[in-house]
Parts: C-alpha cells; structure tokens; sequence
C-alpha cells in the first residue's frame, strides 16, 4: 500500500504542475530560485494576487505567449506534448484556490494532495465510490483529449522546422480553428460531467462535512488539517486501478468548488491557452517525482522577456516588436474567451440548484465551448505563424544563445546536490505519462497534419 500511495504521489505531482504566476510586466529579470525546493515548514512570503486583470493584462500575456516561443524554438515535438492534467475542465475554481494560496504553497507538489486528502477523508464510502465511477467512465475521453493534441502540436512543429505541405505557403486559419473546436467539445463534456457529479455530491454533504469544508474556507495550506496518505489508504485501496489520480483531482475540485466562487471559477493564469509549443516541460519537467519541490513563478515572465526585449541581448528590436505584436492580435478573442468561460462557469453553477435541467445546460455548455475552441484556435494560429516568422530571422549566434537560456533553465541540482538536466526531451507524453513513439505516430503522420495546412 505504501508503494501504490508514492505511486499516486507521483501522478499528482505531475497533474498539480504546469502553474502559472509571474507573467506580469514588471517582473524582475534573472532567474530566481529555478531550482529550490520549499520545504514543508518552511515560511514562504506573502504571495501577490493573481485575478483575471493580471491575467489578460497585456505584460502577462506578452512574456506568456514569447515564452511559448521561447520553448517552441528550442524544443522538440516530445517537450510540447508535456501538458498538466489539470489544464483540462477547469472550471471549478482551483487554479485560483492556489494561485491566491495565502501561504505561497500553491505551486508547490504537495498543494493538491492537502485538499484532496481533506476531501476524501470525510466523503462517505457511496459518495466516494461516485467519484471513482466517473474515473473509470472519463478515461477514454480524457485520453482522447491528449492524444487529439497531437495533429496541432505536429502541425505547429512542421511550420517552425519548415517542413510545410508543397502546395501550401502555411497554416491555414479555418482548419487550426475546427481542430480546436473538436477538441473544446471534448472539454467541455468533461467539465460537463465532472459539475454534474461535483454538484450532487456537494448536494449529499451532511451538516457535519460541510463544518469541515467550511472550516478550511477562507485559509491556506499551513491551517489545513494535515491529512496524511496513511489516513485515507484504506478508501483508497477501495477504488479502482486507475482511477485513483482522477478521484483525487475530483476531490480538490470539490473543495474548490464549494469554498469558491464564480470569479474563482472564471479566472484562468496567462499560461491557460496556446498550450501546444512546450512551456509547461520547461517548467515542470524537474519538479516531477521531487515532493516537495516548488516552481519558480517568475520564469515564465524572465524567460519570456529574451523574445520581447532586445535589451536582454537575444533578439533585435524588430524581432521583439514582432513577437510583442501578438499583443494585439489576440486582444479580441482573448476578450471573447473571458466573456465565453463566464457564460459556461454560471451554467455549470446552476447545476447546483437540484431544479436545474441538466440537459439544457449540456446543450449550452458544449455550444459555448465549440465558439470557445475556435477562439483559441485563431490565437494559435497566429502564435504559431508568429513564431515561425521570428525564427526564420533568428541568425545561427542567436539560436545558440536561446537554447543556451533553455539549458540554463532546465538543468541544475537539487537541494540533495544531485545534478539533473531536462534540457532535451527524449519521449513522448500523454499529459506527463510516458508513451512510445509508436503510440502517436497515428497523431503525427503527414496525412493525418497536412490537412492542417490547406482549407478544410
């Protein structure tokens, strides 16, 4: 039982990674503390507060988006496929339960486990069993999800390593769209089920585990109780193989949920969209398996700074007025998709009232997430032709001195002094499961991405 909960342990790492945080505009330069590890006693600084102003402010969404050049550049199609689980059906609130964590904790690997423990050690062994029922029954679509990412992430690989289509002069517009679009259909069916069963399980919570979530409402990491793996092994030993990383992601969305509030449920960190070009390996990848380890929230915006900065000494003036130019380009539809999530996030709500016809939300939820998809879509259609159009002016001195700042970022020691370097990734990833070149090679094939390049 011990090796299976440091086997859960390790999952949730990997789902809890891929946090946002520093993109603002007046971010300091340098990397700092790429490498620390917090450690559990430890009293970390007050943290800033992170909101949708923050967010879709244009310093945010400028580092944000050259950082996803930055890792597009230098990386290979293995580091893009790296994707944190928990990007997927987010509306319950949980990325700004952390973000906003008073006690700075929230971008650290034991964040997750702390709510999730809390959750699961007061459910009762049916209410449990009804989080572990959706586990087994979202897998398949969870999984399509992942693997439905690969044409795009190809796609956007072929363009900056110039292997396009002959016919073609790039990516077309309308069929970067629909790729997203199916995808956003996906999601929204996730986000749909998993509501329906968060809100009837809220619904089903007696007066006394409602005093124990309320209790925890309003604190952080430190003033939660500290519910040990030891203590909920035997509900966890009850559930199925494989579902036990969904059940407790269900179980911290929850809380979420429940100690939350519409705001909380709409807010997304900068790093939400445009998840194709493999910032989040950059990231995440020396974090997974080291409990305890916390990510640096300011490199997306240090990182980011050498595409948009000619002063950081890595690009031209007129490089970083390209890439900075994105901006703009997506101001519109990044505006549309705020106003998008606010009418899924108030619907997914109403389920909570037990007189709501779940069905005429369905019907909503996934119509809003189609026009939701094709937003995204159009933004990364112009990150990645953006991308394309910077690199191809990059010279051979340049290239080197960006994947040097790669290197630099991704390789290092941890606190017990043993060296690591994650600067090349050499599998690829089912969200941060390994897979085999022979698994997405269906997902990577011409046929399957040229398509991607001419009108659907």
């Amino acid at each position: 039982m011990k090796v299976l909960m440091q086997l859960i342990a390790l999952a949730l790492m990997a789902a809890l990674l891929g946090g946002c945080g520093g993109g603002g505009a007046n971010s300091s330069s340098g990397n700092s503390n790429r490498n620390s590890q917090t450690p559990a006693d430890a009293a970390p600084a007050a943290p800033a507060q992170f909101n949708m102003a923050q967010t879709i402010s244009d310093g945010a969404q400028g580092t944000t988006m050259a950082f996803s050049g930055l890792a597009l550049m230098t990386g290979n199609l293995a580091a893009q496929s790296f994707y944190p689980p928990g990007k997927v059906a987010d509306y319950t609130g949980f990325q700004y339960l952390r973000d906003n964590d008073p006690d700075n904790m929230g971008h650290n690997t034991s964040f997750l486990t702390r709510v999730a423990n809390n959750v699961i050690y007061i459910l009762s062994d049916s209410q449990l069993a009804k989080l572990s029922a959706l586990a087994a029954a979202q897998q398949t679509q969870v999984d399509q999800y992942g693997y439905q990412r690969y044409p795009l992430m190809q796609a956007f690989r072929r363009l900056i390593d110039g292997n396009i289509p002959s016919g073609s002069t790039g990516l077309n517009l309308n069929a970067v769209k629909k790729a997203s679009r199916e995808l956003y259909l996906i999601d929204g069916q996730i986000s749909f089920d998993r509501a329906v069963l968060y809100a009837g399980v809220i619904n089903s919570l007696d007066a006394t585990q409602k005093a124990y979530l309320t209790a925890m409402k309003g604190k952080g990491w430190s003033s939660w109780p500290d519910i040990t793996d030891a203590q909920i092994s035997a509900k966890m030993a009850g559930l199925a193989q494989g579902s036990k990383v969904a059940v407790m992601t269900y179980a911290s969305d929850i809380y979420s949920w429940y100690a939350g509030s519409l705001e909380a449920d709409i807010y997304f960190c900068p790093e939400r969209h445009g998840t194709y070009y493999g910032g989040f390996y950059i990231k995440d990848a020396p974090a997974v398996g080291h409990e305890g380890y916390s990510i640096d929230e300011q490199m997306t915006a240090t990182a980011g700074a050498a595409l948009i900065d000619a002063s950081k000494g890595y690009v031209s003036s007129a490089q970083a007025s390209t890439m900075y130019s994105l901006v703009a380009t997506q101001k519109d539809n990044l505006s549309a998709i705020v106003s998008t999530r606010t009418q899924i996030a108030k619907l997914l709500r109403t389920l909570l009232d037990a007189t709501t016809s779940a069905a005429a939300v369905q019907t909503q939820v996934l119509a809003l997430s189609a026009t939701y998809g094709e937003l995204d879509g159009a933004n990364n259609y112009a990150y990645a032709s953006t991308f394309f159009q910077v690199y191809n002016t990059l010279s051979a001195d340049q290239k080197t001195k960006l994947a040097a700042l790669r290197k630099s970022m991704m390789s290092g020691k941890y606190a017990d002094g043993t060296a690591f370097d994650f600067s090349l990734a050499t599998t690829p990833f089912l969200y941060s499961a390994v897979l085999t070149d022979a698994q997405v090679a269906p997902y990577i094939s011409d046929a399957v991405t040229s398509p991607l390049f001419f009108e659907p």
